[in-house]
């Protein structure tokens, strides 16, 4: 599809909608971390982490779509070193998720915050296998900035509430889960979880 005007059709509008929601909802390392914080720390306290990720995908997209996708393609060495980085990272992570079973649980901390959500999409390998396809699927050939732009924004738009629904959820369970036995079980649960969603990125 070539598109050298602004206008947009509907149908690829339609067609980004539902791919951002859809990529959204499912289960990954962002939804596990946002699930996580929003069980621990409530619904308010996991919104820096969900508009983390919202500044980190723009920014991501934003440097793909001026060319940087092309880097990975150039020197695909250096796709895998951010892979392992990455990884390093989730390991990171995980053991945070771990080891905040086992603090109490205080109305004014938060286990990740804006910093860390948008630092995590740029070393998270799965954000770098998903979004180059988006791109190169979904921005016509030839698009102008502001058809590039705004198919971002759809995107981004309808990838906020997928990702919402996972704070919500942990939002309904932070009551049931108040229990510091079953938050330890939860958080080692969902430490764990969180590390297996990245292998099959990483090792596969």
């Amino acid at each position: 599809m070539v598109c050298l005007d602004w206008r947009v059709p509907i149908e690829l509008i339609a067609a980004v909608a539902t791919f951002g929601f859809i990529t959204s909802v499912t289960p990954g390392p962002n939804n596990t971390i946002l699930f996580a914080t929003s069980v621990n720390y409530g619904l308010r306290n996991s919104m820096p982490f969900l508009f983390g990720i919202m500044l980190g995908l723009a920014v991501i997209l934003s440097a793909i779509g001026l060319g940087l996708g092309a880097v990975f393609i150039t020197f695909p060495a250096a796709f895998q070193v951010l892979k392992y980085l990455g990884f390093a990272y989730i390991l990171y992570l995980s053991y945070s998720i771990i080891r905040s079973g086992y603090k109490p649980i205080a109305s004014d901390t938060k286990l990740f915050g804006l910093f860390e959500a948008s630092f995590f999409q740029f070393v998270n390998p799965k954000v770098w296998v998903v979004m180059p396809s988006f791109m190169a699927s979904f921005i016509p050939i030839g698009a102008t900035p502001l058809v590039t732009a705004t198919l971002i924004v759809v995107f981004l738009v309808f990838t906020f509430p997928g990702a919402l629904a996972w704070a919500l959820f942990g939002e309904v369970l932070k009551t049931f889960m108040a229990n510091p036995k079953k938050r330890r079980i939860f958080n080692w649960f969902a430490g764990l979880l969180l590390v297996a969603s990245m292998v099959p990125v990483v090792f596969f």
